[in-house]
């Protein structure tokens, strides 16, 4: 019999939970002011764009 999507779901969770919890797990470094700084722009060129495509400079 084959699994549903729901039970495939809950066991790969299950097993990545299990991964994470343990001691040795090499968890990424937390964003930094640069990481900050890099999504700021980011939002700013979007901002940016989105206007310039608003007003008809960019079609």
């Amino acid at each position: 019999m084959e699994k549903s999507i729901e039970e495939l779901i809950y066991e790969e969770t299950d097993q990545r939970l299990k991964v994470m919890a343990q001691p040795d797990y090499p968890w990424p470094k937390k964003a930094d002011k640069k990481d900050a700084a890099a999504i700021v722009v980011g939002i700013a060129v979007s901002l940016v764009l989105i206007v310039l495509c608003m007003t008809g400079v960019i079609s």
